[in-house]
């Protein structure tokens, strides 16, 4: 079982990544290159609030990440071991494209406002791998999860 547990470990941290460190990547090339021109708006008035709202989406999202995370972690002793892989990889994926949600955002905001919000821009961008580092749950607490 612990085998098992830890190649679905392996898989869904690879796929995280892949997901939340390629997508920031992406957008930033996207960025870079032109493809998406920077916006000529100012980061006032209904353009600083859609910056806010992106901010608030962001804490949100990563607030409902450890909130489910604890949920199932807690549940993940009583399901039966042939389902454990399969819940890991769905929770990891989930997180995973919440997280990268992040990078979209920022996105949206480069194409909105440009060089004028460039940092909250980036911002969005670079928080995606962070948040998968920080709320991805390792090896060990589902393992714990398993036993409980």
């Amino acid at each position: 079982m612990s085998e098992v547990l830890s190649a679905a470990h392996r898989r869904a941290r690879a796929v995280g990544w892949a997901l939340c460190g390629g997508g920031p990547v992406l957008v930033a090339l996207l960025m870079v290159s032109g493809a998406v021109p920077a916006g000529r708006n100012l980061p006032e008035g209904p353009f600083l609030q859609v910056g806010h709202a992106f901010t608030g989406l962001v804490f949100l999202s990563a607030a409902w990440v450890l909130w489910r995370r604890g949920t199932v972690l807690k549940d993940f002793g009583q399901l039966p071991p042939a389902r454990q892989s399969g819940v890991l990889l769905r929770e990891s994926l989930l997180y995973a494209a919440l997280f990268e949600l992040s990078s979209m955002y920022g996105l949206v905001y480069w194409a909105l406002t440009g060089r004028h919000a460039a940092g909250h821009a980036w911002g969005f961008v670079l928080c995606t791998p962070f948040l998968f580092l920080a709320f991805f749950p390792p090896l060990r607490r589902w393992r714990e999860g398993a036993v409980s």
